[in-house]
Formats: C-alpha cells, sequence, structure tokens
C-alpha cells in the first residue's frame, strides 16, 4: 500500500507541482492509520526526497525566482520549525486532526480552483511591500506546513499566482525549491523528536521515485492545466471525506 500511495502522490507532482503535503498526510491518517504527528513527519520527509528531485531541475534551469524564494525562506522556514515543534507538543487527537486537515484540503482546493479559473489577483505585490508581505504570508504557510505537512505547494502556488505576475513554470519552480527547504527542515525536526514511521516512509520513497519518472516522461504529452482542474477536484472530494470521517469519530 505504501508503494502505491507514493506512486500516486509522485505521479501527480510531476504532472502538476502539487500533492505532496495535501494528499500524503490524508491518506496516511485514513488508508494506513498512522497517528497525526506520525502521519506529518513522515510526509514531510516524503516530501523532502520528491521535491528535492523535481526542485533540482527546476533549479539547474534557472526556472525560480531568486528573490521571491529569498523572502518566503525568510519568513517560511521559521514558520516550519515552530509549526513542526507544535503538533507535538499540542497533542491533538486523530478525528480533531481529520477535520482540521480535510477543511484546510477542501478550502485550499476551492480558492485553487477558483482563482485558476478566474485568473484573478488578490493584490499585487509591489517593490515597496514585497519584503514586509511575503515573508509574513511565507511564516504562516511555513507554519502550516510543519504543524500539518500542507502548504509548501499548493499555498505558495496560490500566493504567487494571485500576487505577482511571475509566469506558471517560475511560480511552480520556486514553490518547488521552497517546498524542499520548508520540508527538509520540519521533516528533520518530527525526525528528531521520533515523528517517522520508517517502514512506511522506504515504501513511499520507492513508489515516488518511479511516480516521478514516469510523470516527468508522460508531461508533454498531457493536458497539464486539465490535469490540474481534475486534480483540485479530487482534493475537494478527499477533503470532504476526512471531515466526515473525523466528525463520526
Amino acid at each position: 500500500m505504501e508503494f502505491i500511495i507514493g506512486f500516486f502522490i509522485s505521479f501527480l507532482i510531476g504532472l502538476t507541482g502539487v500533492g505532496a503535503g495535501i494528499l500524503t498526510t490524508p491518506l496516511l491518517i485514513v488508508l494506513l492509520g498512522l497517528e497525526s504527528a506520525v502521519a506529518v513527519g513522515t510526509a514531510l520527509i516524503f516530501a523532502t526526497v520528491i521535491k528535492g528531485y523535481a526542485g533540482l531541475l527546476y533549479f539547474l534551469q534557472g526556472l525560480y525566482d531568486k528573490k521571491i524564494l529569498f523572502y518566503l525562506c525568510i519568513g517560511g522556514i521559521p514558520g516550519a520549525i515552530l509549526g513542526s515543534l507544535g503538533v507535538s507538543y499540542i497533542g491533538i487527537d486523530k478525528n480533531t486532526m481529520m477535520i482540521i486537515l480535510g477543511s484546510l484540503v477542501s478550502i485550499t482546493a476551492l480558492m485553487n480552483l477558483y482563482f485558476s479559473l478566474k485568473g484573478l489577483k488578490v493584490f499585487k505585490l509591489s517593490g515597496k511591500n514585497v519584503k514586509y508581505l511575503l515573508p509574513f504570508f511565507a511564516f504562516l504557510i511555513g507554519l502550516e506546513v510543519g504543524f500539518s505537512s500542507i502548504g509548501s505547494g499548493v499555498l505558495v502556488e496560490l500566493l504567487l499566482l494571485s500576487t505577482t505576475t511571475m509566469n506558471v513554470s517560475l511560480v511552480v519552480g520556486t514553490s518547488l525549491v521552497f517546498g524542499f527547504f520548508a520540508s527538509l527542515v520540519g521533516g528533520a525536526v518530527h525526525f528528531s523528536l521520533g515523528n517517522v514511521d520508517e517502514n512506511v516512509l522506504v515504501g513511499l520513497i520507492t513508489g515516488g521515485i518511479l511516480g516521478a519518472f514516469i510523470a516527468l516522461k508522460m508531461l508533454k504529452f498531457l493536458p497539464q492545466k486539465k490535469l490540474r482542474y481534475a486534480l483540485l477536484i479530487f482534493l475537494i472530494f478527499i477533503g470532504g471525506m476526512l471531515v466526515k470521517r473525523g466528525i463520526q469519530g
């Protein structure tokens, strides 16, 4: 099962640029029955490996914005550390975590779908306020990444698409490189706290490497925009199922 989950998620990441945190943690909780903190820690380490591979390809080709990445890391990395520490010490039970995760997944996917369809900008980040606002938003996203493993892909892409004029390649590349750093830091904290299931992680990574490889080979033959819409609709469904399971206990 771990191999299949890793393959499926990495395949989607390779095609759309999102899916590592927003899918992995919920699936590990629902399908494998992992405790919330262990699921988050395992998902973050898995995301580090997969996003490190995908992000490296963008990094080597220069498909990222150095300035934006710098401001994202200033706020996002401290946020990821605090969020990773918080999920262990706060000690949220599995049902509550599923409700929180489900709500975040559905709301994030709905917002992303809305902005993707409408092409709207919430506001533009100018040279005067980017160095203040971007680290602030990145801190909140990093906090969420460390707490639930969700956000380094979808939320960052949504933030950049909604507030900057960056093209899609730069948005995805910047998001992947930032996601690698945020997942690496958050995953290291979780690993030091023992919040990682190593057996599950090995299966995820094994399937993930194969899934990412096949996705990269198929990417040029598939309509990426339609795949992104299908993924977002699927995420809305997953989020609703998580909330339902959490409420039912």
